[in-house]
């Protein structure tokens, strides 16, 4: 199988999803109006690059991307950042929900390890809650019963 260079343009929105995820929460409460259009632009953008990606590939490229952010994480507080990048990745990718399950499917993997660690559990309910609404509005049944396996098997209160 052949590697393929990273695409730059596809490099730098990933890097402004990373950013907006940084600044978004403060971002969204003083000024939601410039939160939303630069969710909507990015998704714009995003747009254009899978036209020119087959879509396997860019769902191998996220998830890619996905677990490289991980591997990053050098102190336990930086869980739920790198999370909230890829929960971010999902609002970004909210018209093309196959393309980025996958990448919320591996984070949700790599947390159910991690939830001791601050803030994690409740990315891991925000993860999971957005990960439903990608199985439901995408109708995939595959996709519906990984969540829904991973609910039934959460443990009750």
């Amino acid at each position: 199988m052949k590697i393929e260079p990273p695409d730059p343009e596809l490099s730098q929105l990933l890097s402004e999803v990373n950013d907006l995820a940084a600044t978004g929460t403060r971002e969204a409460a003083l000024d939601p109006d410039a939160a939303w259009q630069r969710l909507s632009a990015l998704s714009e953008r995003f747009a254009s690059v899978r036209a020119k990606i087959p879509e396997v590939e860019l769902v191998a490229r996220l998830n890619d991307y996905a677990g490289h952010r991980f591997d990053l994480v050098d102190d336990a507080e930086e869980y739920a950042a790198a999370g909230q990048e890829i929960l971010t990745l999902s609002q970004v990718l909210g018209d093309a929900p196959l393309v980025v399950a996958p990448a919320l499917q591996q984070t949700l993997v790599r947390l159910t390890s991690l939830l001791g660690e601050p803030e994690v559990p409740q990315l891991f309910g925000k993860l999971l809650r957005r990960l439903r609404e990608l199985g439901r509005q995408s109708g995939d049944p595959e996709l519906k019963a990984w969540v829904d396996g991973v609910i039934s098997a959460l443990p009750s209160e």
